[in-house]
């Protein structure tokens, strides 16, 4: 028997998933199985699948606990990030490239969320031996590639409201450095529909695609590239790079949505990566217990090699801005 006391990041959730969350390796026929059975109890009396849990709770789970989920975390992390804003509910990270956000097919790779984990135990802010289903999680994504800013919940109802603002997209304003292939001289806005192929894990123009929207302006010219301030009014997957690529403009060093003239860029300036940095971002009307940070804007630094870059071309290019 299992006996759980449900606690105020756990409230507010469907019974029958918040069960699938705790007993992560049972079957979902095993788990409903348990409700048919009376087997799953709140505060002593049978329970139905669809019962929204309330704080001091008391669930009762009738089965051995070798099906309770593992929540052991590495001790011997390092830490690549750099805090950029942090407070009881939220924490917002500059995340360098090559570092995945979260476990991709490689399950003992390092990620950004491991680290993250380790940093708030370190803190003692996330006690996984206290907490039954809920772990503090990134609120969205960028690419392995991409660097920049990225915002995680440190409690349930903090994340639930930033899932709520990238879906919304209105609620926030997100902001990236971008340098791409040929001079860019005017401020520009691309409304072109995308769609991912499942298969080729690429994102190609469609007009049976999702509704996406970029908005750039060029703040630094060189001889031969740009630097772009690029705002998305949409969180389409590969949406900066794609876009860019349909103007004729993709990114330096980008070898799945580059073309021929990129690539002799990223040889002559001996690019290994392409640089998409996730500058900036402005909450404008997050509701609850975020909305403290209305109107607020945090900003993520370049790293060092994306300054030494930029700081070569501008040898003989044209500043029109600052970072």
């Amino acid at each position: 028997m299992i006996e759980i006391m449900i606690r105020e990041n756990e409230q507010n959730k469907r019974l029958d998933h918040f069960v699938r969350q705790y007993l992560n390796q049972a079957s979902l026929s095993y788990i409903y199985k348990l409700f048919r059975k009376k087997e799953i109890k709140i505060n002593k009396k049978p329970a139905k699948p669809d019962y929204i849990t309330q704080l001091g709770d008391v669930l009762t789970i009738y089965i051995s606990e070798d099906l309770h989920q593992n929540k052991t975390i590495e001790t011997s992390i390092k830490q690549s990030f750099q805090i950029i804003y942090e407070d009881k509910n939220i924490l917002i990270v500059n995340k360098p490239i090559h570092l995945l956000v979260h476990d991709g097919n490689q399950k003992n790779e390092d990620t950004l969320t491991k680290q993250v984990l380790h940093y708030l135990i370190e803190k003692k802010e996330y006690v996984p031996e206290k907490e039954t289903t809920f772990i503090p999680a990134l609120a969205h994504r960028i690419d392995r590639n991409t660097s920049g800013l990225v915002l995680f919940g440190k409690n349930a109802l903090a994340l639930q409201c930033l899932f709520e603002a990238f879906k919304e997209h209105d609620c926030l304003q997100k902001k990236y450095l971008a340098l791409v292939a040929g001079k860019v001289k005017q401020k520009g806005e691309i409304e072109l529909p995308l769609k991912k192929d499942e298969k080729e894990k690429k994102v190609y123009v469609s007009k049976d695609g999702l509704y996406a929207k970029t908005i750039y302006q060029p703040i630094r010219q060189f001889e031969d590239c740009t630097l772009l301030e690029v705002t998305i009014l949409t969180g389409r997957t590969h949406q900066i790079r794609v876009h860019l690529q349909s103007i004729g403009h993709p990114l330096i060093g980008d070898q799945k949505y580059g073309n021929a003239y990129a690539d002799a860029l990223a040889k002559k300036y001996h690019m290994k990566d392409y640089l998409l940095h996730a500058k900036q971002i402005t909450f404008l009307s997050l509701k609850n217990n975020l909305s403290y940070l209305n109107h607020q804007s945090f900003t993520a630094p370049l790293y060092p090699w994306q300054i030494t870059l930029i700081q070569n071309l501008s040898k003989g290019g044209k500043e029109n801005d600052e970072l």
